[in-house]
């Protein structure tokens, strides 16, 4: 009910742009709590999580794996999980804010499109949150933001290591003007070569995936989990192509809101087609493995801020189609994140908070 909650307020906040930073600040607290109190009947993370804080290991990342060992000693695993989420979407709040005054707009988004899956996956989260303070810098202070950027998107990886792939962005940002030229080129190519070895396989990856991760990864097993986990396929070539689809569907939202809103050029218009990019390159890894969805996940939060920037300075006719563009992505990626992980009903209820 929480959730439902969330979604309607940050909706007419966003609406009618009323209290927008506060709304978001109370939805992303909100989303925090429900993050923080998961249901361990039906969220299996939950419990591999709170076994390993009980039994004290180095199962996962360097960075969160330090924090867990700070204080377990004092707390329960379900105290820490409360703080721990309150204090991420508090972050997260933060970040979003310095990148967009119209936080509510990006809130709902963001409760709909990814945090169903976010509050399963809070290593994810931490993570995406040190990526998006690492693209404030970049779009604050240009060139000169990049190797800042660099480094506190590195210190994400700490807590998952897919952040270690948005290294990639303040790399791109160097030459963000090319890739504003030439971004058909780039994307379109991108995904025909996902293509090609969606069809003749692309099972050569996976070593050159361990080799990275062992030389800059920060997680112990993270070569068995891309020999695993990482690089189970499994997926049919059709099953493949909803995921290309839906690519191919956000470039498109992109270019229709450009024309529809934003003549010029703007550094978030840069900014979401560099994560487009980095979104269609995901492609390529997805051949591997469903699971690396979380690059579109992670990706999608520059889509929606775009949308949440250029549709919000407009008459209330322009600002409702730019929410219903928004919605309609949100919803879409939602659907994705669900069917991605084969999630029952009891699943989604409680990914939802309404079990």
């Amino acid at each position: 009910m929480l959730w439902l909650c969330i979604v309607l307020v940050s909706f007419i906040s966003a609406c009618l742009q009323k209290m927008e930073k506060l709304v978001g600040l109370v939805s992303f607290m909100g989303l925090g709590f429900l993050a923080g109190n998961p249901n361990l009947q039906y969220d299996r993370d939950a419990l591999v999580y709170m076994q390993n804080y009980n039994a004290g290991t180095d199962y996962f990342e360097k960075g969160y794996n330090w924090i867990t060992k700070l204080f377990e000693p004092t707390i329960d695993y379900q105290t820490f999980r409360l703080y721990s989420s309150l204090i991420v979407f508090l972050l997260m709040f933060l970040a979003i804010l310095l990148m967009t005054e119209h936080v509510s707009s990006v809130s709902f988004f963001y409760a709909i499109a990814i945090f169903p899956i976010d509050k399963i996956q809070v290593r994810n989260c931490m993570g995406a949150v040190f990526i998006l303070f690492g693209t404030f810098f970049l779009i604050k202070y240009g060139n000169k933001g990049v190797i800042p950027a660099f480094f506190i998107i590195f210190i994400g990886s700490l807590f998952h290591s897919l952040a270690l792939y948005f290294l990639l962005l303040p790399v791109m940002w160097l030459f963000r003007d090319l890739i504003e030229r030439y971004f058909s080129v780039v994307s379109w190519g991108l995904m025909f070569i996902a293509f090609i070895l969606e069809i003749l396989g692309s099972t050569s990856l996976a070593p050159l995936i361990v080799e990275i991760l062992g030389r800059f990864g920060s997680r112990a097993n993270a070569g068995e989990n891309v020999s695993t986990i990482y690089s189970g396929g499994g997926q049919s070539i059709g099953q493949w192509g909803i995921f290309l689809l839906v690519t191919i569907l956000a470039i498109i939202t992109v270019r229709l809101i450009k024309g529809m809103y934003d003549k010029d050029s703007s550094i978030y218009y840069q900014l979401v087609l560099c994560a487009l990019v980095l979104w269609s390159a995901a492609l390529i890894f997805m051949t591997l493995s469903i699971d690396y969805i979380r690059i579109l996940r992670i990706s999608a939060f520059f889509y929606f801020i775009y949308i949440a920037n250029v549709s919000s300075n407009h008459n209330l006719g322009a600002r409702l189609n730019g929410i219903a563009i928004g919605t309609l992505s949100a919803v879409i990626l939602m659907s994705l994140g669900f069917w991605a992980y084969g999630f029952t009903q009891d699943q989604i209820l409680a990914a939802l908070g309404f079990i």
